[in-house]
């Protein structure tokens, strides 16, 4: 179990085997925030630096780390990875910032990694895709 100190201040337990994803920032956002998919219905938003909360799990194999168009990191538990794909023409809005996507249950990550190399990074990482 981890504590998750949410955005809007209560502390949650959650079991760090259920985070498939977590994201840093949008660039919209002020101050820190992280993303965390797999622990609640919806996604946990917290003050803390991706970072140094991917630094804190205590999972192995660890979580793959990938880059996000916006050139931050993404973090994705490679067994819960259940594609890697091209992404398609209205996936891509900038040339060369999508060249891969990572599907997650009903998520869909896209990636600046090229496919063999997203690949290669999530079974690394305990996936089979």
């Amino acid at each position: 179990m981890i504590v998750i100190k949410t955005l809007d201040g209560p502390d949650i337990d959650v079991n760090e085997n259920a985070i498939v994803l977590v994201a840093g920032p949008y660039p919209y956002d002020v101050g820190p925030h992280t993303y965390v998919y797999g622990v609640t219905p919806g996604v946990l938003v917290t003050a803390e630096p991706a970072a140094a909360l991917v630094g804190r799990l205590g999972v192995n194999p660890s979580l793959a780390r990938l880059t996000r168009p916006n050139s931050t990191p993404v973090w994705i538990k490679g067994a819960a990875a259940t594609y890697v794909r091209l992404p398609m023409d209205i996936e891509v809005k900038d040339p060369g910032q999508v060249n891969a996507v990572v599907g997650i249950g009903k998520l869909r990550q896209p990636v600046h990694e090229a496919v063999a190399d997203a690949r290669a990074i999530v079974n690394a990482h305990g996936g089979n895709v």
